[in-house]
């Protein structure tokens, strides 16, 4: 399958918009070399930019094409797009059946992120996110890690 080149870009005011990749990477571009954002780069292409004069980060996410392969999901909702509440842990049928229903229905819009990630957009707002939960014996990520890196256990029976 083709890769595509687009990024979920969530604004400090909840806004969430699909935009291509090129003209997101200008405007990201422009915006630091202007010395009106600072760029922190992280894991899997992701950054945000946090402006000079608004506390409040823009987040971008590469976008995939492709759907998760996760067997279970970390749900989390949000009424306003920016503060987020973890729902619990849910199968991925049952993530993929609240999505289906959503869009169906002609009441948002779906995106795969690169991360394994789903967004649920209703109107201009991110609702609902699903996470991917991995198992930590299959050497993935720990139920609660959202960022994807190793969670570091202390304290079993030894000095740390």
């Amino acid at each position: 399958m083709s890769e595509v080149d687009l990024y979920l870009v969530t604004y400090g005011n909840g806004h969430a918009v699909v935009m291509d990749g090129a003209d997101a990477r200008e405007r990201a571009g422009f915006s630091v070399s202007r010395g009106l954002s600072v760029r922190e780069d992280r894991e899997g292409g992701v950054f945000v930019l946090t402006p000079q004069d608004d506390p409040r980060p823009i987040l971008y996410e590469p976008v995939s094409v492709e759907a998760p392969e996760a067997l279970r999901f970390q749900e989390r909702v949000s009424d306003d797009g920016v503060g987020w509440e973890s729902a619990g842990v849910v199968p991925a049928s049952q993530a993929v059946r609240t999505c289906a229903r959503t869009v169906n229905r002609s009441a948002g819009r779906l995106v795969y992120l690169k991360s394994g990630a789903m967004a649920l957009i209703v109107g201009r707002r991110q609702c609902l996110r699903y996470e991917p939960v991995r198992d930590a014996a299959r050497g993935g990520m720990l139920p609660g890690s959202a960022s994807g890196r190793p969670v570091r256990r202390e304290g079993r029976g030894g000095h740390v």
